[in-house]
């Protein structure tokens, strides 16, 4: 009995390394927090986009493209997303880019009949040192497939 309690004793450490190594190791993957940072800022605008709040979500718009996003937020009121799916990150070189594919859920306003929707969204980062992660949208493409039914 006691050399059964003594080998799992000296067996004990090298249970719990083996179980707690792995989560050391994923923390030190990504340790600038660019995945999870990505992560929380892309399921932000995406959200803004199902519930209907593109003035929310035009502050994930590139600065370049903000004014053309503007542009479709009247047609953009007349579709409503029911629903959407997350695909998995594709990250470009070094991390400073990345491509998501998300599957909308919506219909018009004037048709009341849903239709499912791919955007490939289109992530970067505008400098080299933060994790400012801003997006190239389609939401032209969004508003076209839905109200074109």
């Amino acid at each position: 009995m006691r050399r059964v309690l003594v080998s799992l004793l000296l067996c004990l450490p090298l249970v719990t390394t083996g179980c707690i190594a792995p989560l050391f190791i994923e923390m030190f993957k990504d340790p600038y927090g660019r995945h999870d940072s990505l992560t929380r800022l892309q399921r932000e605008y995406t959200n803004a986009l199902r519930w209907g709040d593109p003035e929310v979500a035009i502050q994930y718009v590139h600065p370049e493209l903000r004014e053309e996003f503007f542009t479709h937020v009247q047609s953009f009121k007349q579709i409503r997303v029911t629903d959407y799916e997350i695909g998995k990150i594709e990250w470009g070189e070094e991390k400073a880019t990345a491509k998501i594919v998300v599957t909308y859920h919506a219909y018009s306003m004037a048709s009341m009949v849903e239709k499912e929707i791919r955007e490939t969204q289109e992530w970067e980062r505008l400098s080299e040192n933060r994790n400012d992660w801003v997006v190239r949208p389609k939401i032209d493409h969004l508003i076209d497939s839905v109200a074109g039914m």
